[in-house]
């Protein structure tokens, strides 16, 4: 029976809700949009007394990555889940079958590992509060059957979905199991709409059949507060819909794995997980960004420095390989880490240093501007957030900081450009949007509220303080949400009509 928070009348119980609406790859501006036409009046109803704004996700911004801030406080950096391709480099050897646990892929059979890989010391929301629910969600420790009640529907219908490009019946059955999880008392339900992600793949992110799904799960919005209302707990209800990242349409498939071999490096890359001696392994992720290991099999505990890295020995080519990379039309970035310390990050418009000196980040040009930070400078995390909100690179220098503090993070990082990607032979059905980059297309998400929301940046990760907060929980003391928003106190509770009696 879920813990039940005393009313104003001490004769009955109040019960306080948190439900996360998670809408996969639904981009702000398209919410936005179809919002101001009307298309999405139950929202609208919602936001009367609640808040719409924005949020800066995770890099990799991509599915299962970007889920880990909302329902762990902590980044892929901590989870050391560092995407939703990797190697580990310091057990891989090269043998086909015997290491292929130690070369991991979410998105096939190896999804059922993800609560296994993330770091032990990492909690979920699900162990945090017992009294909760998931629908369609990738993350489960936490979660006995009975309270992962979608679980066998997320792995039909998902399959399904992916290769007949027939993405509703996802939608509808979280809808359902949603709906009647309202009748018992759960305190925080995690529900996965994965339909707008797939309909974006297979179209655009502002394409009509986008906007129809959007439709569908704002009629769902509005029968949850329906039902909530009916029991006497909509103001009780802290109600979220959130994104874990956005989408660009794509014009351009570079296959990065392909681009490795064309320059005479054998590579090891998915699905195929064999490759004779190879001299790298490219991780592809979204498909906006990827994770290169250079000569996978050769077992080490640590990255290669960018410097090492340059060399034409390092992947046995005949050229500095990282500058061929940045010459790459498709090509964002890269970075690595520095002999020197810290990151070296590259682009067409230079080269740059970015370390972490304390509370403080520093980010030091050393031939150009890179990140388009417009030169040196020293700042908080907070600071870097709010100074780059809008930037081409939103929050980059604390995404690329945490990325490497990942042990199993590749030795090179490559982002992509808006309108590239990096995978083309293998993806059936072609991806006509993608997604996993840190633009700001990428990287900036809907975040829409019941409750008002703090008028100041805020990440993805720092919603799981904000829910724990609201349901009276703990926090943690490791994680790396901060508590910005404060959506429960003792006035709002008092402002909270009575729910029904407790038994």
């Amino acid at each position: 029976m879920p813990e039940l928070y005393p009313s104003q009348h001490p004769e009955r119980k109040l019960v306080i809700r948190c439900i996360l609406l998670l809408v996969d790859g639904l981009r702000p501006d398209v919410a936005e949009a179809r919002l101001e036409a009307g298309e999405l009046p139950q929202l609208e109803l919602m936001l009367q007394k609640g808040g719409r704004g924005r949020a800066i996700t995770v890099f990799p911004s991509t599915t299962t990555v970007a889920y880990l801030p909302f329902l762990t406080g902590c980044t892929p950096g901590r989870c050391n889940i560092p995407s939703i391709r990797w190697l580990d480099r310091a057990t891989y050897q090269g043998r086909w079958w015997r290491d292929r646990d130690a070369v991991r892929s979410y998105c096939g059979y190896q999804a059922l590992l993800l609560d296994h890989d993330l770091a032990p010391e990492v909690r979920t929301i699900f162990e945090l509060v017992p009294e909760s629910l998931g629908l369609f969600t990738p993350v489960t420790r936490g979660l006995p059957p009975d309270r992962d009640p979608s679980r066998r529907e997320r792995w039909f219908w998902g399959g399904l979905a992916h290769y007949a490009q027939w993405h509703q019946p996802s939608d509808d059955a979280v809808a359902r199991h949603l709906l009647r999880a309202l009748d018992r008392e759960w305190r925080f339900i995690f529900a996965q709409f994965p339909a707008v992600d797939g309909c974006t793949h297979q179209s655009d992110p502002d394409s009509a059949l986008v906007h129809r799904t959007l439709r569908r799960v704002d009629e769902t919005v509005g029968r949850v507060r329906q039902r909530l209302a009916e029991r006497g707990e909509l103001d009780s209800t802290l109600i979220l819909l959130v994104s874990d990242h956005g989408a660009t349409s794509v014009h351009t498939h570079l296959d990065l794995p392909e681009w490795f071999r064309r320059h005479g490096v054998p590579t090891l890359s998915h699905p195929v997980l064999w490759e004779a001696a190879p001299r790298a392994a490219v991780m592809v992720a979204g498909n906006g960004s990827a994770m290169v290991y250079a000569r996978p099999g050769e077992a080490r505990e640590h990255r290669w420095p960018v410097e090492k890295l340059r060399l034409p020995s390092a992947f046995g080519s005949e050229v500095d390989l990282i500058s061929a990379l940045v010459a790459e039309p498709s090509v964002g970035l890269v970075a690595g880490e520095s002999e020197a310390g810290g990151l070296w990050v590259e682009s067409d418009r230079g080269r740059a240093q970015v370390r972490q000196e304390g509370e403080t980040i520093v980010y030091a040009p050393a031939s150009g501007d890179p990140l388009f930070l417009g030169g040196p400078k020293r700042a908080s995390e907070r600071e870097w957030l709010d100074a780059t909100w809008n930037s081409p690179y939103p929050d980059a220098l604390s995404c690329l900081l945490d990325q490497f503090r990942a042990p199993r993070t590749g030795d090179l990082l490559v982002v992509a450009r808006e309108g590239y990607d990096f995978r083309r032979r293998f993806e059936v059905p072609e991806h006509r949007a993608g997604h996993g980059s840190l633009i700001r297309a990428h990287m900036q998400t809907p975040l829409w509220s019941s409750h008002p929301l703090p008028d100041m940046p805020i990440r993805t990760v720092d919603l799981f303080p904000a829910m724990l907060d609201w349901l009276g929980c703990p926090l943690p003391t490791d994680i790396d949400g901060a508590s910005v928003w404060l959506p429960r106190n003792r006035e709002l509770e008092m402002s909270i009509p009575a729910a029904r009696h407790s038994d």
